[in-house]
């Protein structure tokens, strides 16, 4: 089971990243070549994130062709790619941040924090438990997948509004983003096998939604300021 799923997931990965191409298309790409609305701390980002997507595409093709002293060397390139990927959260948070001042208020401004300056903490979290247990496969293998879910996110999310309208897209991203990695956790609970990555991600997926609702509360504007007024 543990091979079958190593040996497949980079086809996942790849739905991954079609779904985020399709999502940017009509965002993002249809600007070219201007790039109108779009600023530096966007292209950083969105090179980066593609990295990302392309490492994990790659990661599991060489193990099934069992080259494994390259996968090692591509692993180590992460080293420098997540803290690459991390900086563009924080760039394109700051950004956003100076563009919704100026037009929606300071208050609407420090609220879309919630979308962007949290990923920083969860990614960081999923990505040191991957590397924690690199040397347990199911483990390490489990939680990379949680950092493709979560780049996979943005993507989906503007690909199912676009194209089916809230009333759809909604129950899409609920699926995709929790309760599959629902199944996936109970599945491991059941065939003994460590169901602790999942609940980890789900964790995570739940305290992201959570805070996205709390932009406007006395605790988020509070700690927003501070961060707007002493990093950005």
């Amino acid at each position: 089971m543990e091979k079958n799923l190593q040996s497949r997931i980079g086809y996942f990965f790849i739905g991954i990243l079609i779904v985020t191409l399709l999502g940017f298309n009509k965002t993002y790409f249809v600007k070219f070549p201007t790039f109108e609305g779009f600023t530096s701390a966007h292209h950083f980002h969105g090179t980066i994130a593609l990295l990302w997507l392309l490492m994990l595409i790659v990661q599991p093709f060489l193990i099934r062709a069992k080259k494994y002293e390259v996968h090692r060397m591509v692993g180590r390139v992460s080293y420098f790619l997540m803290p690459l990927l991390l900086a563009s959260f924080f760039f394109v948070s700051r950004a956003g941040y100076y563009r919704n001042v100026n037009t929606i208020g300071e208050v609407e401004a420090l609220a879309k924090l919630t979308d962007g300056i949290p990923d920083i903490l969860f990614m960081a979290i999923l990505y040191s438990l991957a590397i924690i247990y690199r040397k347990k496969t199911p483990l390490h293998m489990r939680y990379f997948i949680g950092t493709g879910l979560m780049v996979m996110g943005p993507g989906l999310g503007r690909y199912a509004f676009i194209t089916f309208g809230p009333q759809i897209a909604i129950p899409i991203l609920i699926t995709l983003s929790l309760l599959l990695p629902f199944i996936w956790m109970i599945v491991d609970l059941i065939k003994k096998r460590s169901y602790i990555p999942m609940a980890v991600y789900l964790a995570i997926a739940v305290s992201s939604v959570l805070i996205k609702q709390n932009g406007h509360t006395e605790w988020w504007q509070t700690f927003a300021k501070w961060l707007a007024s002493n990093l950005f």
